[in-house]
């Protein structure tokens, strides 16, 4: 177990090292630090505060982190060189899971709701 545990501590300071050598990575950890506490947290606060269901912020959040990683290979677009290169249409995926999104958010939301008229005293029991 020590050992394992000094392996990772050479790993960690391998990693450390290079941070702390390499400029662009160095700037890179600091521009993540600050779009995550100027943009994003803002962005998460904002929309939990104003979509009061949970299903609705846990449907925002989940579609704003696919955009976050689905936008990129939308705009990137394919280098007329190498077709092999995002060879799919990104596009068409991506609304195609947001959709998904958005259809397990509602039938969840349909369900909780229909749940919750049978379960109270005088509800649709005797259908």
């Amino acid at each position: 177990m020590r050992a394992l545990i000094g392996l990772g501590v050479l790993v960690t300071a391998y990693g450390i090292g290079g941070v702390v050598t390499e400029p662009g990575v160095l700037l890179f950890l600091a521009v993540l630090v600050v779009a995550h506490d100027l943009v994003w947290m803002p962005i998460v606060l904002v929309a939990g505060a104003l979509l009061k269901p949970a299903i609705a912020r846990v449907a925002a959040l989940v579609a704003a982190s696919l955009l976050v990683v689905g936008v990129p290979l939308v705009l990137g677009g394919r280098p007329a060189g190498n077709p092999s290169v995002l060879p799919l249409d990104y596009g068409r995926n991506l609304l195609a899971v947001l959709a998904g999104v958005a259809v397990a958010a509602a039938l969840t939301g349909w369900y909780r709701r229909s749940r919750k008229r049978l379960e109270r005293p005088g509800g649709d029991d005797d259908r």
